[in-house]
């Protein structure tokens, strides 16, 4: 059977109407609140309403506003001034009523307006609006259903500020300046590709933009603003290759810029660009040994902060301008360092780690050292004991070709391992394919350790922060070398006697679900070549990529030249289906969870139906009802599930899915 888009999008609403029919669940469940009494075990509910105020900043007049969701879906609240936000003490100002919630917010750098970005039902395409705090008064300024807009930077006196869309020419993002004064816009750069804006220099006159082509491959320039003169900035390898480079901004003076780059030795780190002369320098020696995650100024550019990528974990770093001097900053448990609002001498950090949900922080930091720090936000533990909750090991494996992985491995709480009991694990797989698991919290996860399921997160080849050549070793031709390191990651589990086949499940989103469903027909492969028992027992895979040639064919059009570099170009659809799952379902012989949102833009809802009708046909054909698959699909969702409701119910699935499979079975070898 083979279905146009109308035709998906029909089938889609059948399923959504089905409820449990053929493994299908309905997706608009209530929200209910948890009823465990504190004694007892702690629901999947309770675990799932853990949150924290994220994206926290403080504004000049020392109101702290937050991105939460107190009711299941993200919106702007404020603080003021003196408010006692420790738990129980005092209530969040709520500022917007999105009814699909708050992508993201900017504040002005006088603190007298207030950025908002919001889309519908998860398709991405982000409206830009403006919040005023005195009145509470919000008013559209980039406002055009069909388009997606990004905020990329205001200028320094917060007269205005420039954004990216694709208004003009549907797959390509050109770069906007909107004046308040004039209220209007005017486009400052028509170029193909896909453009941003790092920074403005103080007087407003350039403008320091890149171009994304790809993660290996981005480019620098600076905009002479009135005009389309592009001054080439990028920071290139000896010989001429493609790097990544990023912007940080422009220094004290605006007389030279501070660069990330890949270029040398493919470890991305901090440059200073002279632009006068175009030297190059390196101004912190001492970060050389890490990749950089990212870095910033404070408003007054008197101070610089850098954090660098170690093994995964946030490491920060400061120092003063134009000395670079480092600065001292306080001491925290290991975890990922996320940098907020700097100004005033006043950083606003958070540390994220398996049992601190994103806190966020405010330190006195100035040329001379560090002083104060004072917590801003609390986490709503419903209850739970956070610091209970077990934080992971580092390890690394080979893979087929001997190649080390790096992955995080969560044990159950009071799991021995030394005993070398097997235990049902999970092998969660990261999304990009450019992505990396970091050690920070998740409530979900949480919960499955808690529910006696061990979690391995491996960094297959293709993961950032490992440097350039890690990154590239997936690319086109090489895409199935990824896959396996993720069944590498299994046979590690049970080499050590931590797993046995049978009782591991694949799990991963967006590329993490192609990733699930595609290890599942590696191991199965594998175990038909070499009369091994398989390692998997079942798979879950969340709005994933199942056909990389229809996937290409119907992605979002501005997307689609970026996913090319990776996956392999349209003019090969040869290769493109020989590495899709799909092609090799006679491979697949484990019970499947799929879920999907049906407003995706990035991963199209008819890759989950495909897959889940094909699944469906074989099982029917074959009288194998246990293999039959479980689609959720969330008519009001894009790529991910944003609604607390729908979290929950996507949960509850998983878990019981989990429970009923691998958490089943019994460490013996299964039907080969």
């Amino acid at each position: 059977m083979k279905l146009d888009r109308k035709g998906w999008i029909v089938l889609a609403a059948l399923v959504a109407a089905a409820g449990q029919t053929a493994g299908v669940v309905s997706a608009q469940p209530a929200v209910t609140s948890p009823t465990a009494s504190a004694s007892s075990k702690p629901t999947i509910e309770q675990f799932l309403r853990i949150r924290t105020p994220g994206s926290a900043t403080l504004a000049p007049d020392g109101s702290l506003y937050v991105r939460d969701w107190p009711d299941g879906i993200f919106q702007l609240y404020r603080a003021k001034p003196g408010t006692d936000l420790r738990p129980g003490k005092a209530t969040l100002e709520r500022l917007t009523n999105f009814p699909d919630g708050l992508g993201d917010y900017s504040i002005s750098p006088d603190g007298s307006r207030i950025l908002l970005t919001h889309a519908v039902g998860g398709n991405e395409n982000f409206q830009i609006s403006v919040l005023d705090p005195s009145t509470g008064k919000i008013s559209p300024i980039a406002n055009n259903p069909k388009v997606q807009y990004a905020v990329n930077t205001w200028l320094h006196d917060g007269s205005g500020f420039v954004y990216s869309g694709n208004q003009d020419s549907p797959n390509d993002f050109y770069l906007y300046l909107w004046n308040f004064a004039k209220g209007e816009s005017t486009r400052i750069l028509a170029k193909e590709g896909s453009w941003a804006a790092g920074d403005v220099s103080k007087d407003a006159s350039r403008v320091l933009v890149g171009k994304y082509n790809s993660a290996s491959d981005s480019l620098v320039y600076e905009l002479t603003a009135g005009s389309d003169a592009l001054v080439d900035l990028t920071i290139l390898p000896e010989g001429g290759s493609t790097a990544s480079n990023e912007v940080v901004g422009y220094m004290p003076g605006d007389e030279s810029v501070l660069l990330l780059s890949d270029a040398r030795d493919g470890i991305k780190r901090l440059y200073m660009k002279d632009l006068k002369t175009g030297s190059v320098t390196s101004p912190v020696p001492s970060l050389q040994k890490f990749e950089v995650d990212g870095a910033g100024f404070n408003l007054e550019k008197t101070m610089l902060v850098v954090v660098t990528n170690e093994d995964g974990y946030g490491v920060p770093h400061a120092f003063s301008l134009p000395d670079f001097k480092p600065v001292a900053l306080p001491e925290a448990e290991r975890g990922v360092v996320g940098l907020g609002s700097f100004r005033d001498g006043t950083l606003v950090w958070s540390l994220n780690n398996a049992r601190t949900p994103g806190l966020a922080y405010a330190t006195k930091v100035t040329p001379g050292g560090s002083g104060e720090t004072r917590q801003l936000t609390w986490a709503d533990t419903q209850g739970i004991d956070l610091s209970r909750f077990p934080l992971p090991d580092l390890i690394k494996y080979k893979s087929f070709d001997g190649l080390e992985v790096p992955a995080f491995v969560f044990f159950p709480p009071g799991y021995d391992k030394a005993s070398k009991k097997p235990i049902p694990f999970i092998a969660l797989y990261h999304g990009g394919p450019e992505g990396q698991h970091r050690p920070i919290f998740s409530a979900q996860q949480q919960y499955l350790l808690s529910e006696g399921f061990g979690i391995i997160l491996p960094n297959v080849r293709g993961s950032s922060g490992y440097g350039r050549d890690f990154l590239m070793m997936d690319d086109y031709k090489k895409r199935w070398d990824s896959v396996k390191d993720g069944v590498a990651a299994a046979k590690w589990l049970v080499d050590n006697g931590y797993s046995a086949p049978g009782m591991i499940s694949t799990f991963g989103g967006s590329y993490g679900g192609y990733m699930s469903v595609a290890c599942l027909v590696e191991d199965s492969q594998q175990a038909e070549q070499t009369g091994r028992s398989k390692y998997f027992g079942a798979g879950v895979n969340i709005v994933g990529i199942t056909n990389v040639k229809t996937f290409l064919e119907k992605t979002s059009g501005y997307r689609r030249k970026l996913r090319e570099v990776e996956y392999g170009p349209l003019t090969d659809p040869e290769f493109l289906l020989s590495v899709s799952p799909i092609m090799k379902l006679e491979h697949i012989r484990v019970p499947m969870f799929i879920a999907h949102g049906f407003n995706d833009p990035r991963v199209p809802v008819e890759e989950a139906m495909q897959l889940s009708v094909a699944l469906k046909d074989r099982a029917f054909e074959q009288k194998r009802m246990d293999l039959m698959p479980q689609l959720l699909v969330f008519p009001d969702e894009g790529h991910g599930f944003a609604k607390l409701e729908n979290r929950l119910l996507f949960a509850r699935q998983t878990a019981s899915f989990l429970k009923r499979t691998i958490g089943a079975a019994k460490p013996a070898s299964p039907d080969k």
